[in-house]
């Protein structure tokens, strides 16, 4: 003979599995996810720096590709429009170190340009962006001129 009687066996509480055990579980989760983000916060160098980014030039690369048949007639005259914004900078006062190497046996092309004010990489930036912009085999990326770049 049960010692519940029917009637209160067949109400869901008495079926299920206590949940005190699931209500005292919450705290100690909360807790030790409150203490991951913590650590993870802590180890974070990325707040300490200093603003010492921005005396370093502004650079970036333009890649000029092609797919065996040599560079294409739009990514040459996206080469040579960035080349010309270049200039007009320069002819402005602005300083632009500018280094171009070929990259590949079938004209594939490099043009890095580095900037000592940020407000002209910006310009400089917005241009070259608008002549890239749904222009095939031309890649362009912000990345510095040295050597460390390849």
């Amino acid at each position: 003979m049960p010692l519940v009687s029917v009637a209160r066996a067949e109400r869901p509480a008495d079926r299920a599995p206590s949940s005190t055990g699931a209500k005292r579980r919450w705290p100690v989760l909360a807790a030790l996810l409150l203490i991951a983000a913590a650590a993870a916060c802590a180890g974070d160098t990325v707040t300490e720096r200093p603003a010492a980014a921005s005396s370093e030039p502004q650079s970036f690369a333009l890649y000029a590709l092609s797919r065996g048949k040599g560079v294409p007639e739009g990514a040459s005259a996206v080469l040579a429009g960035v080349e010309k914004v270049i200039e007009d900078l320069q002819a402005r006062g602005a300083q632009i170190t500018v280094t171009r190497e070929r990259i590949g046996l079938e004209g594939e092309t490099r043009l890095c340009a580095s900037f000592a004010d940020e407000s002209v990489a910006e310009e400089a930036l917005e241009r070259v962006r608008r002549l890239v912009s749904g222009v095939d085999l031309i890649n362009l990326t912000e990345e510095p001129c040295g050597a460390k770049a390849r």
